[in-house]
């Protein structure tokens, strides 16, 4: 389904001295099935931004729509779409509860009223997307699992509510680099198999481009850029008016081309700096071996 954000604003405690604007006229489409990361700094308003797009907070002014309703409204059609919206929020295992792995990804299956063979398929299936092996985790207690695989458990608790939209909120948020590396790769997997639409809040540059193709960045509570992933990671000055620093990829490539190497600044990755580095070495190495000097 389409997202529609038009002229979002939203203000906390409003009419009281600590009244603050998270949003201010935020206004993006977000197509089925994209991947899309939303960017910026603590306090931007990613977060709020999110919690809009789920239904769980009411606009100041502006309206979001999920597909032909309006996310907020009271409405039995707008419950209904809502409930095709999975969001986990930053640290999603704070809120595990059940005496079981089984019964905590089950929760949202029964809630739906789904009979038990199903409710076991989707559980299964929904360990399976996140990469825990099923006969191994699903009778254990949630807090006898690493913080990486309760990260899962409590991921698999949304995909098995099967969701149009998946919005994960700092999913990565205190996982060391494999464990960050691991998730990120298992999510993309999720999108590419389902061809659902995944939003993903982040502050780290660094893995993004793994799992989205487009970027939108907020600062002050408005969108200051908006487009390709790599055309938006690579632009030092939208990201330094978001308060962000460009990936270290970026930096370090940047640093070699104004020293006079010839590589791309949009390699992301680190592999992909590594072959660009590596080219432009041999590249280098070549003309000097041809009495050239540098280029």
């Amino acid at each position: 389904m389409l997202i529609r954000v038009e002229g979002l604003t939203y203000t906390y405690a409003a009419g009281t001295p600590l009244e603050r604007a998270a949003l201010r006229g935020v206004s993006l489409d977000i197509r089925a099935g994209e991947r899309v990361g939303i960017l910026g700094p603590t306090g931007s308003g990613k977060s709020t931004l999110v919690q809009h797009v789920a239904g769980l907070l009411k606009p100041t002014a502006g309206r979001v729509w999920l597909g032909d309703v309006v996310a907020h409204a009271r409405t039995r059609a707008a419950r209904a779409r809502r409930r095709q919206v999975g969001l986990a929020f930053q640290y999603p295992e704070d809120q595990t509860f059940e005496r079981t792995v089984f019964r905590e990804v089950a929760f949202g299956p029964r809630n739906l009223g789904l009979d038990e063979a199903e409710v076991l398929a989707r559980v299964r299936w929904a360990l399976g997307m996140v990469g825990l092996d099923t006969t191994r985790v699903m009778g254990r207690v949630p807090f006898t699992l690493s913080g990486g695989e309760l990260r899962r458990v409590a991921l698999a608790g949304v995909l098995a509510m099967r969701p149009e939209v998946l919005i994960l909120d700092e999913p990565t948020a205190g996982l060391d680099p494999r464990g960050r590396r691991e998730l990120l790769a298992q999510v993309r997997t999720w999108q590419e198999e389902t061809g659902m639409t995944l939003l993903l809040v982040s502050h780290d540059l660094a893995e993004l481009p793994r799992v989205v193709e487009r970027a939108v960045v907020l600062a002050g509570g408005g969108v200051v850029a908006d487009g390709p992933v790599r055309q938006v990671l690579s632009d030092g000055e939208a990201l330094r008016v978001a308060g962000l620093d460009v990936p270290p990829t970026v930096a370090l490539l940047r640093a070699l081309r104004t020293a006079g190497w010839s590589v791309r600044t949009d390699r992301l990755l680190p592999e992909e700096a590594a072959a660009e580095i590596a080219e432009a070495r041999d590249i280098l190495h070549s003309i000097a071996d041809d009495g050239g000097g540098h280029p």
